[in-house]
């Protein structure tokens, strides 16, 4: 599993809203790290960093759901949520294909025909969620989503950009 950034700026003295701040926007970047990774679809654990990171992140906001209005914050989690949604089915089928894809090798040759099938028909259907992925990230950037979201976290917790710069975990 992907290792979680070290959240900057975390003191025992950090107000709730602050820290929910950063850890939020610390979540949220780890999470866009991985996307253009997972866009291009070449590496399927790119996917699966991305997607524990969307769950890391609405962790996080439910965690910290009391530093914002109400009302807006729901608007912004359901956002979050689509992303977590959408990257898990994908996630599914990758693992149903390669888990699948490693029995071949061992059956029997008249076995094979119904596991390739329905390996050839996941395949169909993850290239059917490729699709859903490009269109919510495309719909996203039309929305100027995230650049409205950490517009959002910072104006409700105080958290400025320029003292929030985290960085990947060191390789381990």
């Amino acid at each position: 599993m992907a290792k979680a950034w070290e959240v900057p700026g975390l003191r025992r003295r950090t107000s709730f809203a602050e820290a929910g701040g950063r850890v939020i926007l610390t979540r949220w970047r780890e999470m866009m790290s991985s996307r253009e990774g997972t866009l291009l679809g070449e590496d399927i654990e790119e996917l699966h960093a991305m997607r524990v990171s969307s769950r890391r992140l609405r962790a996080a906001m439910d965690a910290f759901a009391e530093a914002f209005p109400a009302r807006s914050f729901r608007a912004h989690l359901r956002e979050v949520k689509a992303v977590t949604d959408t990257l898990g089915a994908a996630r599914d089928l990758d693992v149903a294909i390669e888990r699948l894809s490693a029995l071949l090798p061992e059956m029997a040759p008249d076995e094979r025909p119904g596991l390739e099938g329905l390996i050839d028909r996941y395949r169909a259907e993850r290239a059917g969620e490729t699709a859903h992925i490009e269109a919510l990230f495309r719909r996203l950037d039309q929305e100027d989503f995230a650049e409205r979201f950490e517009r959002y976290v910072r104006r409700h917790t105080g958290v400025a950009v320029d003292k929030l710069k985290p960085a990947p975990p060191a390789e381990g």
